[in-house]
């Protein structure tokens, strides 16, 4: 008698599809040139890597010049947070605003730079788990200088306003990152239109 599986994770991981491992296969097999050389099978990946780059780049609404591949949500959230970071610091801001249910691989990276001496504001959610953006607006201050809120929640799958957040960044020249892996593939993104400087996605 075979097992009847019923599987309820799918927003943290999910098995792959038969149309993408039917488009991946042929790459997984003999598309293994690097794309940083100059022999023929290295070029072959590089045009690949290029195409993709500027299919995210139509996606996500920006310039395919600003995709950037890491290993996975971990990485690019912790680069996003610490590069960040450090240009705020160049401009003599320490002060950080986030939200109180971003995932770990933004709260560990925040609770880091805590100790190195920066200020982070953890915005309260209410009852339906979104962050008023009259709570962010008050927690603003001269010393901000990086605002992270993620799209969409990996626990609850509350939707944040990250539009209006984003765009009161923009008007005080503040960079705004945001943890879209929950969000990317459910529900529309678009960087320009939602005011977002950094965003972070990954396959699930």
């Amino acid at each position: 008698m075979s097992e009847t599986r019923i599987y309820l994770d799918n927003a943290a991981t999910t098995a792959i599809s038969d149309n993408v491992l039917e488009a991946m296969m042929p790459w997984l097999k003999e598309g293994y040139g690097n794309a940083s050389s100059v022999y023929s099978l290295g070029r072959k990946s590089a045009i690949a890597l290029n195409k993709a780059r500027a299919q995210c780049a139509e996606i996500l609404g920006c310039d395919s010049r600003d995709i950037f591949f890491t290993s996975g949500g971990t990485e690019s959230d912790n680069h996003a947070v610490f590069s960040a970071a450090e240009t705020a610091l160049t401009k003599g801001k320490r002060h950080i605003i986030t939200s109180a249910i971003e995932h770990h691989a933004v709260l560990e990276p925040l609770k880091y730079l805590e100790k190195q001496g920066f200020d982070v504001t953890y915005l309260p959610v209410h009852e339906n788990g979104i962050v008023r953006v009259s709570d962010f607006e008050a927690a603003l201050t001269d010393d901000t200088g990086f605002v992270t809120v993620m799209a969409a929640n990996n626990e609850i799958g509350t939707v944040q306003p990250i539009a209006e957040i984003g765009g009161i960044c923009r008007e005080r020249g503040i960079t705004f990152h945001t943890d879209a892996v929950q969000a990317f593939g459910n529900i529309p993104i678009n960087v320009r239109e939602q005011n977002v400087d950094m965003l972070s996605l990954s396959g699930h």
